[in-house]
């Protein structure tokens, strides 16, 4: 079966069929445990994570109830018994590939190997069918504390996928593509300086050498402004190659 967990959860049968998962508390406990899938999740961690630190008195009982009910809705897509458990804890049992992240992770290095290799046809169909699988954020309707380092991992991809598919882009000659990517990523964070690099390099590249400089002096008064410091080694690597008329984008930013 399929769990997809970035934005609200949804299990589906292999055929894609959707399973009934009952919201709420059922939900968040397979969240729970997708978090953790593989992995033995104590009782105790799992209240914890289903009511955010604060668990009634019947919350013991209420997981063993919610377990049943995953148990019975998961069963048909399921051979086997896909949550286990033993005294004191439960865990579920994913393929690998069963899980979305899995299948989006795998889908950005294959789309890097591509672009290195010379395939940017390749690598754009890859990222296109990664950013895809987003629909939200991660791990939806799990907000304990201990979440949030995974759900900043997942975001941090997320980014990293739009900057590769940008990057594909311009390889592909999709140069206004790129360009409108870029600076979509930028409304969201403005101290990103290798996107305010490759913003830079993209507009030099299409001849806007006015532009690329205006972007360049628009980004060093953000991050002098914000965090008190001159643009770093990229940032300032991506003006003197305008400067000194450096058309190739490559030759400064490298695929990391």
């Amino acid at each position: 079966m399929m769990f997809q967990i970035l934005g609200p959860l949804v299990a589906t049968t292999p055929g894609g069929t959707a399973l009934a998962i009952k919201s709420g508390k059922p939900t968040t406990v397979l969240t729970a445990l997708l978090l953790n899938r593989g992995k033995w999740v104590g009782v105790d961690r799992l209240m914890d994570l289903t009511w955010e630190g604060r668990p009634p008195t019947s919350a013991r009982g209420n997981l063993k109830s919610y377990i049943c009910g995953l148990r019975a809705a998961l069963s048909p897509a399921s051979e086997h018994e896909t949550i286990e458990s033993k005294p004191g804890a439960y865990r579920i049992v994913v393929d690998h590939g069963g899980v979305d992240v899995d299948i989006v992770e795998r889908a950005a290095g294959q789309a890097r190997v591509a672009l290195r290799s010379g395939a940017p046809d390749r690598a754009c169909d890859l990222l296109t069918y990664a950013l895809g699988r987003w629909r939200g954020t991660p791990y939806e309707g799990l907000r304990h504390p201990a979440v949030l380092s995974e759900v900043t991992r997942l975001e941090r991809l997320h980014t990293c996928l739009r900057e590769d598919l940008a990057e594909t882009w311009c390889v592909l000659g999709r140069h206004l593509d790129a360009l409108a990517l870029l600076q979509e990523l930028l409304d969201e964070d403005p101290l990103r300086e290798q996107v305010w690099a490759r913003l830079v390099l993209v507009l030099n590249e299409i001849g806007q050498r006015g532009e690329a400089l205006a972007a360049y002096r628009r980004a060093r008064a953000i991050i002098v402004r914000e965090l008190g410091v001159e643009p770093g080694a990229v940032l300032a690597g991506a003006q003197r190659a305008v400067l000194s008329g450096e058309p190739a984008l490559s030759n400064v930013l490298q695929v990391g």
